[in-house]
């Protein structure tokens, strides 16, 4: 059997703040984190030199190839030793093919063709290795219809049957239940930067309605997008992006005044989802220092802060801070929660129930190695990760200023809101302090 390592194991095609769009595994060999590894390493990269354009994995048994094109990424992964210049020229091949079909080439372009891309990457790789990426050749027998950015939508009611929702539902008790969710996600670095701030929202319903209602849901004008000049309140719009609606929405409603209205499915479901465009002030700091203490003792000390008003409350707050795979006899000094050291995580795990805005808490850690000298924190363990959840509030400022909900038969339904904010991606760099004093 040939030697010869395979030139690509897998072609990822990633947003610029790496989250996935897109992915084919020819061979099965990659590491199962792969993405991870990739990810952190670009976002570490983002506030210092740059990330070269090739570099290996933690293991050193695989590279990372990758090319930014408008807003996306497109990141290969070979074994060591597979051939960079190949690579690379068909990374560059392929964006020129995509270019060929679509037009213009960004995030939009990619999430409306994923069945053609799918058939072109089964045709241009074959088991890791690169052929034929020519578009005149490619569409003689690839007959699937891009669809280009620049041509003309589709009418928006093609028919006027309600297929998501079944004739004849009946409840004894008629109730709606409506969640706003935002999920925000920060990573800050050892110098106090934030290098990666997003706030991802959905708007999530609950539907126990009889018939064949219709509802009609008014929100203040922040989720407008940040474009729009229509509002006339004195409320200040936020600026907002991505916002994705189900189908069950009449956009031509939402076009003329601002009003969401559906006939909702029965059940479950996701009425809308949304990104915020501009940066949200942090909910939770942390900053966490490791501090050398003579030869043999680490000092790890940490403080959260949380940045919102005080008639809020941060719930089930977890802090999780890596220390040395052998560390020994941690010293715990801390007056709020409960910490425990997890040595099978290699982490101190700080839990806190319940923590009001704006307060301050600290937590100091002093654990016992053979030798600080020989301690070095891999990139992916110097980051303290925090989870938290804080309810009836939303960093956004989105409010549901009126539910209303009309059926033929004249049933009056009882509606629930609730607004939660959850962490998603939160970390912060530990800052490293050569040494300090001795102690005894």
């Amino acid at each position: 059997m040939s030697s010869k390592p395979t030139t690509c194991c897998v072609l990822e095609i990633l947003t610029s703040s790496c989250k996935p769009l897109l992915r084919r595994d020819w061979r099965g060999e990659a590491p199962s984190n792969y993405l991870e590894q990739f990810s952190l390493a670009f976002i570490e990269a983002s506030y210092e030199s740059g990330l070269p354009p090739i570099f290996s994995d933690n293991s050193g048994e695989n590279d990372f190839f990758h090319v930014k094109h408008n807003d996306l990424i497109f990141m290969c992964v070979g074994r060591k030793g597979s051939n960079p210049a190949l690579i690379f020229k068909f990374i560059h091949s392929f964006i020129e093919l995509l270019k060929y079909y679509f037009g213009k080439l960004e995030e939009e372009s990619i999430r409306d063709n994923f069945v053609l891309i799918y058939e072109l990457l089964d045709e241009v790789m074959d088991d890791g290795y690169p052929q034929f990426t020519e578009g005149k050749v490619l569409e003689q027998f690839i007959t699937l219809d891009a669809h280009r950015l620049e041509e003309v939508r589709a009418p928006l009611a093609i028919t006027n049957a309600i297929s998501w929702r079944p004739a004849g539902i009946s409840y004894t008790k008629n109730e709606i239940f409506l969640d706003v969710l935002e999920s925000c996600s920060l990573c800050v670095n050892s110098f106090g930067e934030i290098t990666q701030s997003s706030l991802q929202g959905a708007v999530q319903m609950k539907v126990q309605l009889s018939g064949m209602p219709e509802c009609k849901l008014g929100l203040n004008e922040k989720l407008y997008p940040h474009h729009d000049r229509s509002f006339t309140s004195g409320d200040r719009p936020i600026g907002m992006e991505d916002i994705k609606f189900h189908r069950c929405v009449k956009l031509g409603e939402f076009s003329s005044d601002k009003s969401i209205v559906f006939v909702p499915p029965d059940g479950r479901f996701e009425l809308l989802s949304y990104r915020l465009s501009s940066s949200v002030q942090p909910l939770v700091w942390v900053v966490a220092k490791r501090i050398a203490l003579g030869e043999t003792k680490i000092k790890y000390t940490v403080r959260v802060s949380t940045r919102f008003r005080e008639r809020f409350s941060a719930q089930d707050v977890t802090i999780i801070i890596p220390v040395e795979s052998d560390a020994t006899k941690p010293e715990i000094q801390c007056k709020v929660g409960e910490v425990l050291y997890v040595p099978e995580l290699e982490s101190i795990k700080w839990h806190v129930k319940t923590i009001p805005g704006g307060r301050d808490f600290d937590l100091t850690v002093l654990v016992s190695v053979p030798s600080v000298k020989a301690q070095a924190p891999s990139f992916s363990r110097s980051y303290v990760k925090v989870q938290f959840e804080i309810p009836y509030f939303t960093p956004s400022g989105i409010q549901v200023r009126y539910l209303k909900v009309s059926e033929k038969s004249g049933y009056s339904a009882l509606p629930w809101v609730r607004y939660v904010t959850r962490s998603g991606d939160y970390t912060f760099k530990i800052g490293q302090v050569a040494h300090e004093r001795n102690v005894t």
